[in-house]
């Protein structure tokens, strides 16, 4: 979990940063606070990215023990918009692994396209992409299923026809760089 815009303190450590998650956790999710067994793994400012420009507190870093808390967390932040700490505004966002952000990588020649196209797609968790077709949404966890649904909409099938091949040859071509080697 990320939390952005929290002010520092002076003698910061992760006791005082402890403190802070839970006073956050109580001024925005009273239900949670009350309900969970909070189980903190580590907390930790990211190191100083020092701008001139403008002084911005560092994030903070959150690993729970259980990443269902930090479901419970990101997903009515998100349909809040925002989170308060003190009364100030914060955002709450989730810190991806590397292998999250490569498969959202991976959607992105897709996406682009329907979003010129205004099918308003959208990457609500994780790795799944959803947009809206003939009045529905269709969510898509893989490409494999993306192309299978594909070959049944013509219009689709010319729209994404240049995406879903060039990744293909893209994997086509990587394969034979391997087999080289």
């Amino acid at each position: 979990l990320r939390l952005i815009g929290v002010p520092e303190s002076d003698g910061e450590n992760g006791t005082k940063l402890e403190n802070t998650l839970q006073d956050i956790i109580q001024e925005n999710f009273p239900n949670l606070a009350r309900q969970a067994n909070i189980q903190i793994q580590e907390i930790q400012r990211t190191q100083q990215r020092y701008s001139w420009r403008r002084a911005t507190p560092r994030h903070i870093i959150v690993r729970f023990t259980k990443v269902e808390m930090e479901e419970k967390m990101v997903m009515p932040a998100g349909e809040k918009g925002w989170v308060t700490q003190k009364g100030k505004p914060i955002r709450l966002t989730a810190d991806l692994s590397a292998e999250t952000l490569q498969a959202r990588r991976e959607w992105g020649p897709i996406f682009n396209i329907l979003k010129e196209k205004n099918f308003k797609p959208r990457i609500p968790y994780l790795v799944k992409l959803s947009f809206r077709s003939e009045g529905e949404i269709k969510s898509f966890t893989e490409k494999q299923i993306l192309r299978a649904f594909v070959t049944t909409q013509p219009a689709l099938q010319e729209l994404l026809k240049e995406a879903l091949n060039m990744e293909r040859n893209n994997r086509y071509q990587s394969l034979q760089k391997h087999a080289k080697l």
